[in-house]
């Protein structure tokens, strides 16, 4: 029974605003997330009340990538969020070999009623060599910081940063490091995050690598958001080929890949 309680927790930490550094200043992370042109934010509704349901990254001026585990939650006419602009839902996809409460094929495409026009489209990560990538997550969801961990939500748009640690078939992994071991505006996803990006920066591009999808807090005791947590965000390069193929059977255009397959 003891690997069902270890699923149990790990599933109950799905990653889902953006948690920073203890000894950083929090407007750092808030004037980053400033440069974003990519990311979305998807609403949903508790006892009349609005929260962040998570976030997801535009592949078309019209589709967006997230995450199954929180593609399972929304619904068609649902509020999505670009910028100051309000949008709306008209369909959703979720991989076909996803399962609630498992891990596996976590992500999902959402098809907005109407385009987006001013945004910058994400592109296609499809290399195998993201390991040592210093990547971008964005995201409105909980914040908190490395000492604390989660704190609460107060819908402000953060951005950090991390390392990709390991790529293993459909995984993208990350540590939340303090120290010297951190970059300056290190940082991981916090709960209403999940569905959010990992982007990688070039002049002439912005590349998503990865999705948000769970945390792994076992090395803290299973307290999220903590210095030394893992996440796992779903490979971008593993499912380039699904969303693709899904988006061509849906009669629209394949999504660009990054140039020459790589950007930074």
């Amino acid at each position: 029974m003891k690997w069902m309680l270890l699923i149990s927790l790990l599933i109950s930490c799905a990653s889902e605003a953006i948690i920073i550094r203890h000894d950083a200043a929090d407007t750092a992370y808030i004037e980053l997330a400033k440069t974003d042109n990519s990311t979305v934010s998807f609403y949903g509704v508790y006892k009349g009340k609005e929260f962040v349901a998570g976030t997801g990254s535009l592949i078309s001026n019209q589709w967006i990538v997230t995450a199954a585990h929180v593609a399972k939650d929304l619904v068609i006419g649902g509020k999505v969020q670009f910028k100051d602009d309000t949008y709306h839902i008209e369909k959703v996809i979720r991989h076909p070999l996803w399962k609630d409460q498992q891990f596996p094929n976590d992500i999902a495409l959402v098809k907005l009623s109407s385009a987006v026009t001013n945004a910058t489209i994400a592109k296609l990560y499809d290399s195998s060599n993201e390991i040592g990538k210093v990547v971008t997550f964005v995201g409105r969801g909980d914040n908190g910081d490395g000492v604390t961990g989660v704190v609460g939500a107060d819908e402000q748009l953060r951005a950090a940063n991390n390392v990709v640690t390991a790529a293993d078939e459909q995984w993208l992994r990350f540590v939340f490091d303090r120290g010297t071991d951190a970059l300056p505006l290190e940082g991981i996803s916090g709960p209403g995050d999940s569905g959010g990006p990992a982007y990688l920066y070039s002049d002439d591009a912005v590349c998503i690598l990865g999705v948000s999808s769970w945390q792994n807090a076992e090395a803290t005791g299973w307290e999220e958001g903590k210095y030394g947590v893992t996440e796992n965000y779903s490979r971008i390069s593993h499912f380039k080929s699904w969303i693709e193929q899904t988006m061509l059977q849906e009669s629209q255009p394949a999504p660009e890949a990054c140039p020459n397959g790589d950007a930074g």
